[in-house]
């Protein structure tokens, strides 16, 4: 069975939850949806909250492949054909606290926090194909070619937690 040849892992979650510092801690090439969207045109003006939004349908049409095994940092690279994703989460009040340190209005803050509380990402890859990984142990998963790992029923549950 021969090992297929990952060029993208996708490195999503809530923003706040420490996609960033994740992928600049793993060592590996990174590069950010944001800035992909902007080379690419597909990147809107900045709106009322602060967030300019992105064009993921065209950017998934003009997405091309890094060269190398490269992490792709946004929240919406799972809109991207990337060859993996890492689910990033965070517990809703760390988020809270972070999304108020980056000085988002209390209801950018309330949004994102009800985002995370309910699944975060997850509720958008419900019957994904993609190996998708949550949890500690992220470098050792891509080192290992990115198994099947995590699924919606086994990802974090933030309300059953007390």
């Amino acid at each position: 069975m021969a090992v297929r040849q990952l060029r993208s892992i996708g490195v999503i979650g809530t923003p706040g939850c420490g996609k960033t510092t994740l992928c600049q801690n793993l060592g590996m090439p990174v590069l950010s949806l944001r800035d992909i969207a902007k080379e690419n045109q597909c990147l809107g003006d900045v709106e009322a909250d602060g967030a300019a939004p992105v064009d993921v349908e065209r950017l998934a049409e003009l997405w091309q492949h890094p060269e190398v095994l490269t992490l792709i940092d946004g929240h919406l690279a799972h809109h991207v054909p990337v060859d993996a994703l890492v689910v990033v989460r965070c517990h809703p009040n760390e988020l809270r606290k972070r999304l108020i340190q980056r000085g988002y209005s209390a209801e950018k803050v309330q949004a994102n926090v009800e985002v995370e509380m309910m699944g975060g990402p997850w509720n958008e890859l419900i019957g994904d194909s993609r190996s998708i990984f949550e949890g500690e142990g992220v470098r050792e998963w891509i080192e290992s070619g990115c198994p099947p790992h995590t699924t919606p029923d086994s990802a974090i549950d933030w309300l059953s937690q007390p």
